[in-house]
């Protein structure tokens, strides 16, 4: 079965110049500009976790998230006002905490940010890859159905469609909440006839990395078929970020107002010729779409771990090539993703 893959690749060492040259400067200014408005509350139901961020009014406190340093304002009250909804998912075997830095951009600029932890991605690339992609759908309605019910949130969701935003095979799945179909058969025909030129998407995983997944909790994957089609619950925006896309059908059935697809153009983990270009041309027939493009590599969305983490693990994920700044291009990025989601409808 082939691998919707976000391992551990070596990258090829380049330098990334013009737009992250000019996004460092910006990054200084707005780094010392932020007001840290971000509430962040760690939530669970139904036995999955999720994180939420939200716009608040109460000052940020210096603390961990994770690995992390960060400013927020934990378990602080919802700033007064309606805020629309994006439902946040990560790539495979990745963690929400890893996109705190764009998640907090969101909530800053008003959204509610509502984040799961992917439980079964360790099954992603087995047999059981359909029913894991469908329990990442499950993840997002369900984090979301548990947000709408609860007392300090819902008096302060805005009426109106819900937005999406998604990295590697969390692209994927913002596609699939927003009526995408799944069907194997797409990512069985892809791979017979790129499989050399698509490995990293078509191979299979090793057994080292499937018995690490293995440790984390075990999902309750409810019976799906090999192809499935989702109730929409993403209807607004969306915005995917160096998408996996082989196994969709999206020409149909899409409830978004459109679609922004931001392809990385040095990545070789989901290539943009088989991935973002194919979706965003593909998803035109049925929504408006657009497709934009940044140079870095595939894994420069995960936000940058802190020095003395890399100095004891040795982090792939982690590595930048020599010369490529992580921040500079995420807020190259997140302005992107801030801009389609404000803008007008196209």
């Amino acid at each position: 079965m082939p691998l919707f893959n976000n391992t551990s690749k070596p990258v090829a060492t380049f330098r990334a110049k013009g737009l992250l040259l000019a996004a460092s400067v910006i990054f200084i200014a707005l780094y010392g500009s932020m007001s840290q408005a971000a509430g962040f509350r760690e939530m669970a139901t139904k036995g999955m976790q999720f994180g939420v961020w939200y716009p608040t009014d109460t000052a940020g406190v210096k603390q961990r998230l994770g690995p992390f340093e960060t400013t927020i304002s934990k378990d602080a009250p919802v700033r007064t006002g309606k805020h629309p909804i994006v439902l946040f998912s990560h790539g495979n075997g990745g963690r929400y905490r890893n996109h705190y830095l764009t998640a907090q951009e969101l909530a800053d600029a008003g959204y509610i940010v509502i984040a799961p932890n992917h439980q079964a991605d360790y099954l992603v690339g087995s047999r059981k890859t359909t029913a894991a992609l469908d329990h990442r759908y499950l993840e997002l309605e369900l984090s979301l159905n548990a947000i709408r019910s609860n007392p300090d949130f819902s008096a302060h969701i805005a009426s109106g469609p819900v937005h999406g935003v998604g990295y590697s095979l969390g692209g994927a799945t913002i596609m699939l909440a927003a009526g995408a179909e799944y069907d194997s058969k797409i990512t069985t025909q892809h791979c017979k006839e790129n499989d050399v030129q698509d490995a990293a998407f078509c191979e299979i995983p090793g057994f080292i990395f499937r018995m690490i997944q293995s440790f984390r909790s075990d999902a309750n994957l409810r019976p799906t078929s090999d192809s499935f089609r989702n109730e929409p619950i993403v209807t607004g925006k969306a915005v995917v970020i160096a998408p996996v896309y082989q196994g969709l059908n999206v020409k149909s059935g899409l409830s978004l107002i459109d679609l922004t697809v931001i392809a990385i153009t040095g990545d070789t983990i989901a290539q943009p010729r088989f991935h973002a270009e194919q979706l965003a041309q593909d998803a035109r027939t049925n929504i408006p779409s657009l497709l934009k493009s940044v140079p870095g590599h595939h894994y420069a969305f995960i936000s940058p771990f802190p020095k003395w983490l890399t100095d004891q693990q040795n982090i792939p994920v982690a590595k930048d090539p020599v010369g490529f700044d992580r921040l500079a291009f995420l807020v190259a990025v997140n302005e992107m993703i801030l801009g389609a989601l404000s803008a007008t409808s196209r």
